[in-house]
């Protein structure tokens, strides 16, 4: 007996499918870079002109927090978190001190903030490796705009959970695009 999906039942199976691919894009990607972060939006312009808000970037962590020591060297920008701030910053490392903590700036800042001349490698989530621009615009348009009205800023963690379903299920809905556009409309084995 052969099951067959139409209209709302087969739209609610695919938004499901999406975000189960999602949950197991994250892991996956968060195992393979040792980060529970793997992909980070850009929610300022404090990095501009390396890339500008709205930009997607691909962190990529260390195992044990001291790893960080041998893998991180001034110039790279980082991906941090700071008590009493909720959405990590994405900086620059513009120094290292002799205790093997860190100092940033953002390129497009004029001075340091206190908080950035003293990160210990337990803040650190990990060092950007890509950049993607312009994808981010969809989780900051829900998180920012759309999650306050529906949950009031009451749990941090449902923001976290809906920000990486947005952002995965764009990326999965794109590359999905892109394979229909490649494989369904061009005949493959003709040039």
């Amino acid at each position: 007996m052969k099951i067959k999906l139409e209209g709302t039942a087969e739209t609610l199976f695919y938004v499901f499918l999406g975000v189960f691919l999602a949950f197991g894009i994250n892991v996956v990607l968060g195992q393979a870079l040792s980060t529970g972060m793997p992909v980070v939006a850009v929610e300022s312009n404090s990095m501009v002109p390396t890339f500008y808000q709205g930009d997607i970037l691909i962190i990529h962590g260390a195992r044990n927090p001291s790893d960080y020591t041998d893998m991180l060297k001034i110039g790279d920008i980082i991906v941090f978190s700071v008590d009493g701030r909720e959405i990590p910053i994405v900086h620059r490392i513009i120094e290292i001190n002799p205790d093997n903590s860190y100092q940033t700036k953002g390129d497009a800042s004029t001075g340091q903030h206190s908080f950035e001349k003293h990160i210990n490698p337990d803040q650190i989530h990990g060092k950007v490796v890509t950049i993607i621009p312009y994808l981010g615009w969809v989780k900051i348009g829900v998180t920012g705009y759309m999650v306050p009205f529906v949950f009031d800023n009451t749990i941090i963690v449902i923001e976290f959970i809906i920000s990486n379903i947005v952002l995965f299920v764009t990326i999965v809905v794109i590359l999905a695009g892109a394979y229909l556009y490649i494989f369904r409309s061009h005949k493959i084995g003709k040039i």
